[in-house]
């Protein structure tokens, strides 16, 4: 743990925020963390559905439209990202919610890869999280409580004694402001002090780009004006065969760490954060591993990866049957792997889909700090956060960046 300083002379620096701990800081603290995803698309000749040199420099421009409004009369807006090699990306300011990730398979039938909904009032109504922005917290906090500088704050307990993904109202049911800057859609939420009773205002900027070669880049930034503790990511629930068809069991996992977080029966880190090894644990998932084998035991998991702000292959998910596959990068010390095991049953969807938990849901990958890390009082899990983020989605063979990309792609197999 690093808190920042805030001693009179840096109150009036924009300084750091150590995303998922407290920020010790006076004056006006900052960070920027950021996501990529990487489309790409494998097919037999190579030199099909693979962008020039050229193209590879020319921008993605979004467009614009409405998508409705919310209860209160304001309107949501849509924004539409289709690149040249027919992927498309869609995103809605309310929650700053990815709602639709179309890209080809390996014979280059093109299918949505991401749950969601069909409207605004529906992502409104349902409160599920898919495909949403998590703030200010990701993932639960151990008594809805923590201590900063000695005082003690009681935050919404939305899940029993704790609380999950930032509260009853956490960033994934708040109307950011949204606009086009370029080949940028950039979003901005301005949390006030005391909302779900987190101390400090936090103003923060969701942007997101997509490339010709294929890259989704999702881009954090938050400011506070008092200490807090702020923990940002993303609730997409993934579905390689196609969002509709459920059956996300016939996925193949694999996740290079040898540690993890192992969670009481709420699902909270046991004692002050403990760290184990999954050696001979059904949490071990080093050697792919068909996700039905261990869909129903794994109801949600954290990895430990550590190397905070260090770029490391964390995860690779694929349907053998399609050759799509996402293949996961991240600065950040730990990644959540969850199998829908929560999800509500016969939740409808878009197109007229039908979700539910386990093999009806999807496949999330969230990478993220260590979950409740502001009141974890154990040094090893403590040291397990970093300042900034970046994860991106790019094909095996597709450009090497820096840093490097959590990977969506297809492949012949």
């Amino acid at each position: 743990m690093s808190d920042v300083d805030s001693t009179p002379a840096n109150r009036s620096k924009r300084l750091p925020i150590v995303v998922g701990i407290l920020v010790a800081v006076v004056g006006i603290a900052a960070v920027v963390i950021g996501v990529t995803v990487h489309l790409s698309v494998g097919k037999e000749d190579d030199n099909v559905g693979k962008t020039s040199a050229l193209e590879q420099g020319v921008p993605v421009i979004p467009t614009e439209e409405p998508f409705g409004n919310i209860k209160d009369g304001r309107q949501v807006k849509r924004f539409t990202f289709t690149n040249k090699n027919n992927v498309t990306v869609r995103i809605i300011s309310y929650g700053a919610t990815i709602t639709d990730i179309l890209m080809p398979d390996k014979n280059g039938k093109i299918v949505d890869i991401s749950l969601g909904f069909d409207t605004a009032a529906e992502y409104e109504d349902r409160h599920s999280y898919i495909g949403a922005a998590l703030g200010r917290i990701t993932e639960r906090l151990k008594g809805a409580r923590f201590t900063i500088n000695g005082v003690d704050y009681n935050v919404s307990a939305n899940e029993g004694q704790n609380q999950l993904h930032g509260g009853f109202s956490g960033f994934d049911s708040k109307l950011f402001d949204a606009k086009i800057e370029g080949d940028k859609v950039v979003m901005t939420y301005a949390s006030p002090d005391g909302e779900e009773g987190f101390p400090g205002k936090l103003t923060s900027i969701f942007t997101f780009q997509l490339t010709n070669e294929n890259e989704l880049i999702l881009g954090y930034s938050a400011r506070t004006n008092k200490a807090t503790p702020v923990n940002l990511s993303n609730h997409v629930y993934f579905n390689l065969a196609g969002h509709k068809t459920g059956k996300n069991g016939n996925h193949v996992l694999t996740v290079y760490s040898g540690e993890y977080v192992p969670l009481d029966e709420a699902f909270l880190p046991i004692g002050d954060g403990k760290i184990a090894v999954v050696n001979g644990t059904l949490f071990d998932l080093r050697k792919p591993t068909l996700v039905r084998k261990v869909i129903r035991d794994i109801i949600v998991s954290c990895y430990v990866f550590g190397d905070r702000g260090k770029m490391k292959h964390v995860a690779k998910l694929e349907n053998p049957g399609n050759g799509r596959y996402i293949d996961v990068y991240t600065t950040e010390p730990g990644l959540d792997v969850y199998f829908s095991s929560h999800m509500k049953p016969n939740l409808y969807g878009k197109d007229g889909a039908v979700y539910g938990p386990f093999e009806d849901g999807g496949v999330c990958l969230i990478p993220l700090q260590l979950p409740s890390g502001v009141n974890m009082n154990q040094q090893s899990y403590r040291r397990n956060f970093s300042n900034d983020t970046d994860y991106k989605h790019y094909d095996n063979v597709g450009p090497t960046l820096e840093p490097k990309p959590l990977l969506m792609g297809s492949r012949r197999v």
